[in-house]
C-alpha cells in the first residue's frame, strides 16, 4: 500500500478545507481574480494537482462547481451575463468529466430568466427538463411572460384567443406531468436561491392547477416539492385544493391526515379519518389511523370503538396486541402494558430482538427522568407506526 494512501473521510476534510481557504481568498480578492480569470483557475488546478493527486472525478469536478459559484456569488460582475459565460467556460474546461457543464449551464439560463432574456433562456435549458421539475416550470414561465408581450409586427389575436406563446407555456406544463423529471434533484447553491427560480416553481404550478383543474399530478408534484422545502403553508394550502378536488384520492387524504398531525390538529384528523372511512370502507388504512390518532390524542373511548372495528377487519392479533401495548404505555398502565407485551411475546418468539428493543424503551417510558420520558414515548409511537404502516403495506 502506498504510504500516501488516505482514508475518503480524510481526502474530504482535507478537501473542505482547502475550499473554505479559496473561499476567504476570493472574499478579499474577487475584483483581483475577475481582472484575470485564467491565473485563478490556474491557482485552482495547482492545488488540486499537488495536494490531492488521486481525488476521484467527482470530487474533483464538484471543488470546481463549489469554487465557482462562490465566485459568482461575491462578484460584483455576478449578474453579467457575458462574464458568466466568460468564468464558466474557464470552469469547465478544468473540469475531468466532458459533461459537467450542465450545472453552469442551468444556473446560466436562469440568470438570463432574471434578466428579462427569456428566448435566450429558453434555448438553454430545453435540454434539461428532464434534470429537474424545476426547469420545465422556468421555460413555462419564460413563454408565459413573452405570451403578454406584444409586437407591432404581430397579427392581432380574436377576443380570447390565447397566443403561440402562451400555448407553449401549457405545453410546457403538460410536459411536465408526461417526464415527471425528480424534484429538487438539483441542490441549488445561494446564488440560485437568491433569484426568483422558487417563485416562479410556484407560480407556474398555481397557473397550472388552474388551467388544468382535473389533472391531480400538478398537486402531487407541487406536494412533493413543498415537503422537501418544508414550506408548510404552500402544502397545507395544497392539501386544501386536493381534498376539495380529489376527495377520493387516498393518497391526498393519507397526506393530509398527515399534515393534520404534524399541526397538532386532533379534530382535523379527525375529520380526514371520517372521510377516508366514508370513501374507502372495506380498507383497514383509515381505521389504523384512527387507533394511532386515538394513541396520541390518549381517548381511550376512541381508541376501543378502533380496535373493534380493526378486529372485524381481521387485523393480526399481535399487531392489535401491539397497538394496546403502545396505549398503555403511553398513558400510564405499566402492568397492563407489560402484560401486552408477554402476550406478544409468547405469539411472536421470531420477533424477540423487536420486542426486545420496545421493551427497553418502554423501561425509559416508566423511568423518573421527564427527558427520557419525552424521548422514549416519540421513539415508541414512531417505531410501532413504521412496523405497523410496513404490515399494512401503507405507503410511507
Amino acid at each position: 500500500m502506498s504510504e500516501d494512501w488516505q482514508p475518503d473521510a480524510m481526502v474530504d476534510i482535507r478537501l473542505e478545507r482547502s475550499k473554505r481557504d479559496l473561499f476567504e481568498y476570493i472574499d478579499k480578492n474577487h475584483e483581483k481574480i475577475d481582472q484575470n480569470i485564467a491565473v485563478f483557475y490556474g491557482h485552482v488546478m495547482t492545488i488540486l494537482e499537488n495536494q490531492f493527486p488521486g481525488i476521484s472525478e467527482g470530487s474533483h469536478d464538484r471543488f470546481i462547481d463549489e469554487i465557482t459559484v462562490h465566485l459568482l456569488e461575491v462578484s460584483t460582475r455576478g449578474s453579467e451575463i457575458e462574464y458568466i459565460e466568460k468564468l464558466f467556460n474557464h470552469a469547465t474546461r478544468m473540469k475531468r468529466h466532458r459533461g459537467g457543464r450542465m450545472i453552469f449551464d442551468i444556473i446560466l439560463g436562469i440568470r438570463l430568466i432574471d434578466s428579462g432574456k427569456y428566448t435566450d433562456a429558453i434555448a438553454i435549458l430545453e435540454k434539461f427538463r428532464t434534470v429537474d421539475a424545476i426547469i420545465c416550470t422556468a421555460i413555462a414561465y419564460s413563454y408565459h411572460i413573452l405570451s403578454t408581450e406584444r409586437y407591432p409586427t404581430e397579427v392581432p389575436l380574436l377576443p380570447g384567443q390565447p397566443s403561440d406563446m402562451a400555448f407553449r407555456a401549457r405545453e410546457q406544463l403538460i410536459e411536465l406531468v408526461r417526464l415527471r423529471p425528480p424534484v429538487n434533484r438539483l441542490r441549488f447553491p445561494q446564488v440560485i436561491q437568491d433569484l426568483r427560480i422558487n417563485k416562479i416553481f410556484w407560480f407556474m404550478m398555481r397557473l397550472a392547477i388552474e388551467w388544468f383543474p382535473d389533472e391531480p399530478d400538478y398537486l402531487r408534484i407541487g406536494l412533493e416539492k413543498a415537503k422537501k422545502d418544508g414550506n408548510r403553508d404552500m402544502r397545507g394550502e395544497l392539501l386544501k385544493i386536493a381534498s376539495e378536488r380529489f376527495f377520493n384520492d387516498i393518497g391526498f387524504l393519507r397526506d393530509l391526515y398527515h399534515f393534520r398531525i404534524e399541526n397538532r390538529d386532533a379534530s382535523g384528523a379527525a375529520a380526514v379519518v371520517k372521510q377516508m372511512m366514508q370513501q374507502f370502507p372495506d380498507e383497514v388504512e383509515p381505521i389504523y389511523y384512527g387507533l394511532l390518532l386515538a394513541i396520541i390524542s390518549a381517548q381511550s373511548t376512541a381508541y376501543q370503538r378502533f380496535r373493534k372495528l380493526a378486529a372485524v377487519k381481521q387485523v393480526p392479533v399481535h399487531i392489535l396486541l401491539l397497538l394496546d401495548f403502545t396505549f398503555e404505555a403511553l398513558t400510564g398502565g405499566r402492568v397492563e402494558a407489560f402484560a401486552c407485551l408477554d402476550d406478544i411475546k409468547k405469539r411472536l418468539s421470531g420477533k424477540n430482538h423487536y420486542l426486545m428493543l420496545i421493551e427497553y424503551v418502554a423501561l425509559d417510558i416508566f423511568s423518573d427522568d421527564e427527558k427520557r420520558v419525552k424521548n422514549a414515548k416519540k421513539i415508541l409511537i414512531d417505531s410501532v407506526d413504521q412496523y405497523c404502516m410496513k404490515t399494512f403495506r401503507i405507503p410511507g
